[in-house]
């Protein structure tokens, strides 16, 4: 997999019927500072906590938009950032897939319609055969996204590092079809 070509071939922008997925910006850090400083969605991913208007600086500023990272904010069609969802692009590993949304935004569909097209726009690259995600094996919400956008469970494996040392987490893979011709 040449994660170099699929992050060059990816859209600066995706959009949806109820959603705009574009790259992160200064502006967007303030409202990502408020949205990721939550307790639940730490408990949840590996955003830390407390998470301040610093990390989210070091994060639009150097890690969104990196030879590893693929990031795109979440945004409602009215511009108003919901979350963050990406691909982590290792040089030799299968892309993975994350996501978060601001608690607000829960439950309402928001990041299976991110999800998805995410990876329609992954699909039309024609440089990826297959993605990753994973999640803490707790997270009946997330692992439900991913089961209902075809994602099928790999394996179970308790976590070695990070904020959930110990903590089980849910390997899912999806193979992508290639565009009809």
């Amino acid at each position: 997999m040449d994660s170099e070509a699929l992050r060059r071939a990816m859209p600066d922008r995706i959009e949806t019927e109820r959603l705009v997925l574009r790259a992160p910006c200064s502006a967007d850090i303030s409202a990502i500072a408020v949205l990721a400083n939550n307790r639940k969605i730490h408990a949840m991913t590996t955003l830390p906590f407390p998470y301040a208007e610093s990390d989210a600086a070091q994060f639009v500023e150097t890690i969104a938009r990196s030879e590893t990272e693929h990031a795109y904010a979440i945004t409602l069609q009215n511009g108003v950032l919901i979350g963050m969802i990406g691909l982590h692009l290792g040089l030799e590993s299968t892309p993975e897939i994350g996501y978060w949304l601001g608690e607000p935004y829960w439950g309402q569909g928001y990041a299976t319609e991110a999800t998805g097209a995410l990876i329609g726009s992954v699909r039309t690259t024609g440089h990826c055969a297959t993605l990753r995600a994973k999640a803490r094996s707790e997270n009946g919400a997330s692992r439900a996204i991913l089961e209902k956008l075809d994602f099928v469970r790999l394996d179970e494996t308790v976590s070695a590092c990070g904020p959930h040392k110990d903590v089980p987490v849910t390997t899912y893979e999806l193979t992508i079809p290639a565009e009809p011709i």
